[in-house]
């Protein structure tokens, strides 16, 4: 409140000095006042249309992956590196994240993504009209007493051409090497000026093919060369396991303690054995028979997802009486990823929670084909009496892995659907209150749907057929996954009755009709879809093993997997009021105000429709509603008690995917701001500024400088200096969990991580500056700019590193006690401490104001521009410079949970950076003359380490260190040829990644880093514009 008070008093005492208008000028972005002549006292990048032409007009993703000073975009990365965001393209600047970057379209806030992904919630650059911008301006600091919270990286403003006449046209078309089909783009704008109002229409639509990851010189390497290049420990075929056993019992420590014998059959029908024998046996003769079989997931999935994207865009400007202006836009968005690919299934979270009775008919097949192996389980490491085998084998199983998907899509992928469908409406009226004072209001509103399908295989249905109670006719229910924790026999009822089966019943052969085996092994699988070991662009040979009999029936597969739909929705409505005007005259003219207030209502909601499954015994689709199913076991869920019973550890009915929550959240802020340009002398002016927000129970006041002095007529020089803020969003404070799907170096495979919201959080607070030079060298050819950035960040709002716990809880001690009852294993799961990091289900991950950071940098661009022959000649350099990014020591109370760490110059797969090379630059030239330009570029992003070291998930390739490879330099040229006549047509061709630069190898699941590399190579793109005025 004394806030509140201050700020209105500050207001108040500033408005006498109020006086006459100003002349109209447009806004730029950094500053409420309309043509301030302080526009350049901020770090502002601005690509017009002009310059997008001049490179075969790209499109929005390809020009922000351009700027130096963005670092990468989720939605444009594979699934490994997407954080959830498939099909959004979004913008990280200073590498702070994308939920720190504020984006507007005409200096006004669009509505986020309605989906949580593992990087927040972000604007999705996909629904914005490249067809309809004049230009696109880029903020590179803090902006919150401008515009509010969420602009902590900095602010990119999208603008439409309200003057627009005539007809533009534009075809392109991309030829991408070894994708299904070639890239299209298409656009249409048409702008008309009718009596006093200016209508533009503008059409535009992007189809991007599938690239097979398969199909790629990089993305594929064989375990020997990359063995953390996809390769899961976790396959069908699948791994025995024992758990003890006597000493060097070819105990795999790095898998759990346990010893381990791979189906015999594995590399037959697909798999890979990766021996363990420098480990020991104890067996004599076993050797060949223990490692684990391991399938290469990466196989099955995309470097880049076919996608299409739509955008309709309507705006209409006109006058009203004398010195009123009116704007009105409509903006429709469509995306759509409609067979996103991913793993043939899912693995379980427990790893060794599967077991199949001895008499499982594949089982006895595979003892019938491999005597040794059976014979072999009769010794006591391996649970065996010494002459007989135990009653059930433990597996290391999915429920499918090297065959393919026979459900999926042509390569054996899972597939699932990634939409969303966009809505923006905006109102706005300009123009002169009194003769003194100008107005500004405006009203937006925007929506955005996504639909979010996905699958899974069922525990219990799974677990069924593995003893024999498998598929839809059969008239048999599980009742419990163990018998107790020393026997492992699941639990069975009859359905129809609800008679318990006996025990005994269970442990025989004997099975009821209609009831179906599923076959964990080898000879289940006529041949694998995967690469063969000795040649890995070609597929293995049908398996050997391989009997009808056995195979497992399409039915029982069908039934095993069930789908997932999940509905969410955002909105945001946004209403304002701008008072601007002059107040006196200073020393370089006439000073100015603006004052104003804005309300924005926020609202999230996730719906869980209970629509129809693929078939009758697959009935919903809402089977992942946490409320409704918290329980591994249906029988639970039936029940309000049962429900309830569970809600401690809502595991839910999948094996691998967690629970989704149905919610409806709500969230309002109050601002009130004020800003003044001052022009003190005519070689010096400030800009000052005041914002104040009210989230409810939270709030913030933020004050901005910004100076500008020229001390001769080639030199200024500018400061910038501020605090700014992003409050909580929603998701960060909402109990409900979400899940995410993360590596985890002690299991060595992917794992779920459940990330929880905490309603104590605190806005996340920094205080920035920026010093800087323009120059134009004493001359009409140059221009340059060099600007020092840096910002101190404190109590960022983040979700704790899922591998920085898993790490903490491995050292044992006080860090282990620090994070133990999040860190879950075991069936029915347990956060008790009892078992080691190998071991691990499931992490819980919570919201929290998390350590602080301090990033500092420089950025350049240097241009010349003269006239050369007929035409004009340009060429310049734009680049960034990261000199620091440190992120503090997280602590838990006085225990150290990670140290601190530097993030420039690192892969960051480990903490909660992202990718962050030290310098990215691009060098360009075009010269242009009335028919012809010549647009040439090259692109470079310098090395990086990683610093991963053995043991900690580095792969095979290390350097003397033991570290991980450093990651190489990557240099791409890029060039344009465009010709044009009648000024009308334009004909364009562009050749990007001349020399077809391979992304640098990483030791990650694609062998390159996606959010900082393109995966295309070279490509080629044609273009065609027409025009018509």
């Amino acid at each position: 409140m004394n806030k509140k008070i201050l700020l209105s008093g500050v207001l108040c005492a500033l408005l006498p000095f109020a006086a006459i208008a100003q002349d109209e000028e447009v806004t730029v972005v950094g500053s409420l006042i309309k043509g301030t002549p302080i526009d350049t006292g901020s770090p502002i990048s601005t690509f017009d249309a002009e310059s997008i032409t001049s490179q075969n007009n790209l499109n929005i993703v390809e020009l922000i992956k351009m700027v130096p000073g963005s670092s990468g975009m989720d939605g444009e990365s594979n699934q490994f590196g997407s954080n959830g965001a498939e099909g959004i393209a979004n913008i990280n600047l200073r590498g702070l994240g994308t939920q720190r970057t504020l984006v507007l379209i005409n200096g006004k806030r669009q509505v986020t993504v309605p989906s949580r992904t593992g990087a927040g919630r972000s604007v999705n650059l996909h629904d914005l009209p490249m067809g309809a911008l004049s230009r696109i301006e880029i903020l590179k600091e803090g902006a919150a007493a401008t515009y509010g919270s969420d602009a902590i990286a900095g602010v990119v403003n999208f603008i439409t051409d309200s003057t627009f006449e005539g007809l533009k046209v534009n075809f392109g078309a991309k030829g991408i090497p070894n994708a299904e089909s070639e890239a299209k783009e298409f656009s249409l704008t048409y702008g008309q000026l009718v009596g006093d109002t200016n209508f533009m229409l503008s059409l535009s639509h992007q189809m991007k093919p599938e690239l097979a990851a398969k199909n790629t010189d990089y993305a594929i390497r064989p375990f020997s060369a990359s063995d953390k290049g996809g390769w899961s420990t976790m396959g069908n075929p699948g791994t025995f396991v024992y758990p003890g056993g006597a000493t060097g019992a070819n105990e795999f420590l790095g898998l759990g303690g346990y010893s381990y014998l791979n189906d015999p059959g594995c590399n037959n029908a697909g798999g890979f054995n990766t021996p363990l024998g420098g480990l020991g046996t104890s067996v004599a003769g076993d050797i060949a028979l223990t490692g684990i079989c391991r399938y290469q997931y990466t196989w099955f999935d995309n470097v880049q997802e076919e996608q299409f994207n739509s955008q309709l865009w309507l705006e209409f400007n006109g006058e009203v009486g004398d010195g009123h202006n009116w704007h009105v836009e409509f903006a429709y968005g469509h995306t759509d990823v409609p067979d996103w690919a991913t793993s043939p299934s899912y693995p379980p979270n427990n790893p060794t929670s599967n077991t199949m009775p001895d008499f499982n008919p594949g089982f006895v097949q595979l003892c019938v084909d491999y005597a040794a192996f059976c014979s072999a389980l009769t010794n006591a490491n391996y649970g065996g009496d010494g002459t007989n085998r135990a009653a059930y084998q433990r597996l290391r199983i999915r429920s499918i892995a090297a065959s393919g998907n026979p459900f999926g899509n042509a390569n054996g992928a899972e597939t699932a659907q990634r939409e969303y469908d966009t809505v923006r409406v905006a109102f706005s009226f300009e123009g002169d209150l009194t003769d003194d004072v100008q107005y500004s209001t405006s009203l937006n509103y925007s929506t955005s749907e996504s639909v979010i399908t996905g699958a899974d295989t069922m525990q219990h249905k799974f677990l069924s057929a593995l003893w024999g109670y498998g598929g839809p006719n059969c008239d048999a229910e599980m009742t419990g996954l163990t018998t107790s924790a020393n026997d492992l026999t699941p639990t069975f009822k009859v359905t129809s009755t609800g008679a318990a089966i006996a025990a005994n019943t269970v442990k025989s052969s004997t099975r009821p009709a209609g009831c179906m085996w599923f076959n964990p092994t080898s000879n289940a699988i006529e041949q694998g879809n995967q690469p063969n070991p000795a040649n890995t662009t070609a597929r293995v040979g049908v398996n050997p093993d391989y009997h009808a009999a056995t195979a497992n029936d399409p039915v029982l597969l069908r039934y095993l997997t069930d789908r997932r739909t999940t509905l969410n929705e955002s909105s945001l409505i946004t209403a304002d009021f701008i008072l601007q005007g002059l107040m006196g005259s200073l020393g370089g003219g006439d000073a100015a105000w603006a004052f104003g207030y804005e309300r924005r209502d926020y609202n999230v909601q996730t719906s869980l429709p209970a629509l129809p499954g693929p078939t009758a015994t697959n009935s919903l689709q809402n089977t992942h509603d946490g409320s409704l199913y918290p329980c591994d076991i249906p029988e639970q869920n039936a029940t309000a008690n049962g429900r309830a019973a569970c809600a401690a550890n809502p595991v839910g009915l999948f094996m691998f995917l967690a629970p989704t929550y149905a919610s409806d959240q709500d969230q309002t802020i109050d601002s009130l701001f004020a800003e003044f340009a001052l022009p003190i002398t005519d070689e010096f002016d400030m800009q000052l500024a005041l914002r104040y927000e009210d989230y409810g129970e939270k709030d913030s006041v933020d004050p901005k400088i910004v100076m500008r002095w020229t001390p001769i007529d080639a030199l200024t020089l500018r400061f910038t200096g501020q605090t700014t803020f992003r409050a909580p969003h929603p998701d960060e404070t909402n109990s409900s969990p979400v899940t995410a799907l993360a590596y985890v170096n002690q299991a060595g495979a992917f794992k779920a991580v459940d990330i929880y919201g905490n309603a104590n959080l605190d806005p996340e607070e920094a205080t920035t500056f920026n010093v800087g030079l323009i120059t134009d060298f004493g001359t009409n050819e140059w221009t340059a700019t060099l600007d020092y950035y840096d910002f101190d960040f404190k109590n960022p709002i983040i979700s704790e590193n899922h591998q920085q716990l898993m790490n903490a809880y491995s050292a044992g001690g006080a860090s282990k006690t620090a994070v133990q009852s999040q860190i879950y294993s075991g069936t029915p799961l347990v956060n008790d401490g009892s078992f080691g990091a190998d071991a691990v289900g499931r992490i819980r991950s919570n919201f929290i104001n998390g350590p602080s950071t301090q990033t500092n940098g420089v950025d350049l661009y240097v241009k010349y521009e003269t006239d050369y022959g007929d035409g004009t000649i340009a060429a310049g350099l734009e680049a960034n410079y990261i000199t620091k990014y440190s992120v503090d020591a997280y602590m838990k109370g006085a225990v150290t949970i990670a140290a601190a760490y530097d993030c420039d110059g690192f892969f960051n797969i480990e903490n909660s950076c992202r990718s962050m090379p030290s310098t990215k630059g691009k060098l360009f030239v075009n010269y242009k003359t009335d028919q012809h330009n010549v647009y040439g570029a090259v692109n470079y992003i310098s090395a990086y380490d990683d610093r991963r070291a053995t043991g900690a998930g580095c792969g095979s390739t290390r350097d003397a260190g033991g570290v991980c490879t450093e990651i190489a330099a990557h240099t791409t040229v890029d060039a344009t040829y465009t010709y044009s006549w009648d000024d009308q047509f334009d004909i364009s061709f562009s050749v990007y990644n001349i020399t077809d630069e391979q992304p640098p190898f990483v030791v990650w699941e694609m062998n390159y880093d996606p959010n900082t590399h393109s995966p295309l190579g070279r490509y080629v793109k044609a273009g065609f514009t027409y025009r018509m005025q």
